[in-house]
C-alpha cells in the first residue's frame, strides 16, 4: 500500500474533538467500546512509559489489541462527503500510515497524559490533520507532507544522513515531474473521481509540494544492511518509492529485540493485517518498487 495514498476505511467508532478545545460539527459520542479499546492499551503500556520513550512506542506498536487488526485500505474515505471528514479513530482496522499515526497518537497521549480516550482523540487529529481540524482538505495526502510537518511541529525527526554515516550510503529523489500520482491516477480512485472538490484539494497539495521539492536524501536499498545497528525502537521507516510522482510506498515501525535482531511493525496487505514481521532486513530486501529508506525518529513529548 502506497503510504502517499490516504485513502482509509469506514465502519470505525468516532472520537469527538469538541472537549478536547477543537470545533468540530457536531458528531457522535464515543461509546463504552472505544473507551474499552484504549484504556487497557494505556494500562499496558504503564511499565514502558517509566523505562525509556523508545520502549514506550515499541510497546505500543506491538500491542495485543493493535496485532491482528485488519489491513483496510482507503478507511478515511469511506461514509465522508466533498471536503467534509470526521476524525475516525478506532483501532479496529488500518493502513500502514493509519497504524503509525495511531501508534505515535496513543505513545504520546500516555507519555504526557492524561491517558484518556478524549485525549488520544484530540492527539490523533494533531497528528492528521493541518491545525488539527478534521476535514478532507486538511488531511495530508503524501507522506513526506506529514512528515515535514511533524518535524516543524517538533513531534519527529528525520534522521536519515546522520543514521546513514557515509555519504556513500545515500542516494538524493527528486520527483522529475513533480508530485502528481493521486491526480494522475483519480480516475480509478473513487473518492477523487466523484468529487472535483477533493480532486482541486490533491492538486492543491501536489503543487504546493512540488515547488518545494528541491531533492530528499535516503539510504540506498543496498545500504540498508550497513546501517541497520544505528535503528532504534520506535523509529519510522519509510520506503521511497521508484513509482513516478510518489513519494513513499510503505512505512512501519522499527521493533528491536535483546538479541538485536530487527523487527517490522506493519499493517501489511500483504499479509493482510498489522504483524510484526520477524526480520526487517529481509522484508525490505523483498519490497517491490523501492529505491531506499527515510528513517524518523519520534521525540518524546514530555
Amino acid at each position: 500500500m502506497a503510504a502517499g495514498w490516504r485513502w482509509w476505511r469506514s465502519a470505525w467508532v468516532v472520537l469527538p474533538l469538541a472537549a478536547a478545545g477543537f470545533a468540530m460539527a457536531a458528531g457522535p459520542v464515543p461509546d463504552a467500546a472505544a473507551a474499552a479499546a484504549f484504556e487497557p492499551i494505556a494500562a499496558r503500556a504503564a511499565a514502558a512509559k517509566a523505562a525509556s520513550w523508545p520502549a514506550l512506542l515499541q510497546q505500543i506498536a506491538t500491542d495485543p489489541a493493535l496485532l491482528g487488526a485488519p489491513y483496510e485500505a482507503a478507511p478515511l474515505d469511506r461514509g465522508s462527503r466533498e471536503a467534509d471528514e470526521p476524525l475516525r479513530a478506532s483501532l479496529d482496522g488500518f493502513d500502514c500510515v493509519t497504524y503509525v499515526e495511531t501508534v505515535l497518537a496513543l505513545a504520546r497521549t500516555v507519555a504526557r497524559g492524561p491517558a484518556t480516550a478524549t485525549a488520544y482523540a484530540a492527539e490523533l487529529a494533531a497528528l492528521r490533520y493541518r491545525d488539527g481540524e478534521p476535514g478532507f482538505c486538511a488531511r495530508y495526502h503524501y507522506f513526506s507532507d506529514w512528515a515535514e510537518t511533524r518535524q516543524s511541529a517538533a513531534v519527529l525527526d528525520e534522521v536519515t544522513v546522520s543514521v546513514a554515516g557515509d555519504p556513500a550510503n545515500l542516494a538524493n529523489l527528486g520527483l522529475t515531474h513533480g508530485f502528481d500520482y493521486l491526480s494522475r491516477h483519480a480516475s480509478a480512485t473513487p473518492a477523487l473521481a466523484q468529487s472535483p472538490a477533493r480532486l482541486a484539494c490533491v492538486r492543491e497539495q501536489e503543487r504546493a509540494l512540488s515547488a518545494r521539492d528541491d531533492g530528499t536524501p535516503y539510504i540506498r536499498s543496498t545500504s540498508l544492511p550497513k546501517i541497520a545497528r544505528a535503528l532504534q525502537s520506535g523509529d519510522l521507516i519509510a520506503w521511497v518509492a521508484d513509482v513516478p510522482g510518489l513519494d513513499v510506498i510503505h512505512v512501519g515501525i522499527v521493533v528491536t529485540r535483546p538479541n538485536g535482531r530487527l523487527e517490522l511493525a506493519q499493517a501489511s496487505k500483504r499479509a493482510g493485517q498489522v504483524v510484526v514481521t520477524p526480520d526487517l532486513l529481509r522484508y525490505a530486501a523483498s519490497l517491490k518498487q523501492q529505491r531506499g529508506v527515510r528513517i524518523f525518529r519520534p521525540r518524546d513529548p514530555r
